[in-house]
């Protein structure tokens, strides 16, 4: 489960946070993703609580969703390179240490490309169902893309690929379904040309409908 392999050597949080998306195409792909982000938040609008970031990593999207905001990342180099500011809380997103519907809202931003195992894909969803009051928005990674066929032909050509995991997206819409999860609106950042796609979900009503 690749999710789990959050050991990582002395500063890696610190530079995550100060080059990944600071230098060379990151800044672009930083301006895609909250671009995308304000567009789906803009349809959950007047919605009173807490959002939780998970993984908050080193709070790069904390800023971008309704305030307050609960960060929880099960790597603390992660958290600790966050700063002070929001609360934070180390947790994985298999078990979330949060009462049902605890929050307002939910995002869960470049996790789900690293689970390779769809039932463990399954667990996550639950559980982000299960804190928010209505609205999940997270990302994944969408097979029909020039990403995913470079790394396709890099691995039949023997090459060192990342490992991330790209879905088609009947099976991801699948996947949100067996969650308790009802896709609203899906974005993709460069159609066809990128991986990362941003959806936004809402519990479905027979979810809402519970206690």
């Amino acid at each position: 489960m690749r999710e789990n392999r959050y050991e990582r050597e002395p500063g890696y949080a610190l530079r995550y946070r100060d080059r990944r998306f600071r230098t060379g195409s990151g800044p672009r792909t930083h301006a895609r993703e909250t671009g995308a982000l304000a567009r789906l938040l803009a349809r959950v609008q007047g919605l009173r609580g807490p959002w939780l970031d998970v993984p908050s990593g080193a709070g790069r999207m904390s800023a971008h969703l309704p305030q307050p905001v609960v960060q929880a990342d099960r790597d603390l180099r992660m958290l600790e390179a966050a700063g002070v500011g929001a609360p934070r809380v180390c947790a994985s997103g298999l078990a979330l240490p949060f009462p049902d519907r605890a929050f307002a809202g939910v995002l869960c931003m470049r996790l789900m490309h690293h689970i390779a195992d769809e039932k463990v894909r399954l667990q996550v969803l639950r559980e982000l169902c299960r804190v928010t009051q209505g609205p999940v928005v997270l990302s994944f990674f969408h097979s029909a893309s020039l990403q995913h066929l470079r790394r396709v032909v890099g691995r039949w050509l023997g090459r060192h690929v990342s490992g991330r995991t790209a879905l088609t997206f009947r099976r991801f819409h699948a996947e949100l379904d067996a969650a308790g999860l009802r896709l609203v609106q899906a974005i993709p950042l460069r159609r066809y040309v990128s991986e990362q796609w941003l959806v936004l979900a809402q519990r479905s009503a027979a979810d809402t409908a519970g206690p």
